[in-house]
């Protein structure tokens, strides 16, 4: 009995989605072993398997770190921010949608997530400030004044 052998290519955007996951795993089992978190402690998507977390920039200036991670979907009140030994832990979950059938293509992740970033400068934890406006997260963290550039005057 002979059988057909259907081939199905992939289109150019579904081969650099999973490229991209390939890169977001390796770079995430970096991320693991240099934050001090568990390893393999990820958020993942129960349908997928897959692994999911905030895309952020990061700036710095003379006076603060600026972090702005991108969390659409969701809530304030389901993100953590903690500082500790030197790091700055980003966690919290984005809910799926409740409904569960009908969908064509789920390309989004769901589920928990961590980020940690060990932090370049002394900052001044009691005047940290988070926002969350359309979907990105700005958290502003102040440097303390001995980590601020100091001029020298020369003599």
């Amino acid at each position: 009995m002979e059988r057909e052998l259907t081939l199905t290519r992939n289109s150019p955007g579904d081969m650099l989605r999973e490229m991209m996951g390939l890169r977001n795993s390796v770079t995430g089992l970096f991320d693991d072993f240099f934050s001090g978190r568990p390893l393999l402690a990820r958020g993942t998507d129960t349908e997928t398997g897959w692994n999911w977390s905030p895309a952020v920039d990061i700036r710095e200036t003379d006076d603060e770190l600026v972090i702005y991670a991108l969390v659409p979907g969701v809530e304030k009140e389901e993100i953590q921010i903690e500082i500790k030994d030197g790091a700055l832990v980003l966690s919290g979950s984005r809910k799926a949608p409740a409904e569960d059938s009908g969908w064509l293509r789920r390309e989004q992740y769901y589920g928990s997530f961590y980020r940690a970033f060990s932090l370049p400068a002394e900052i001044q934890q009691d005047r940290v400030s988070a926002n969350h406006k359309n979907g990105v997260l700005e958290i502003r963290l102040p440097k303390a004044e001995k980590a601020k550039p100091h001029k020298v005057k020369v003599l």
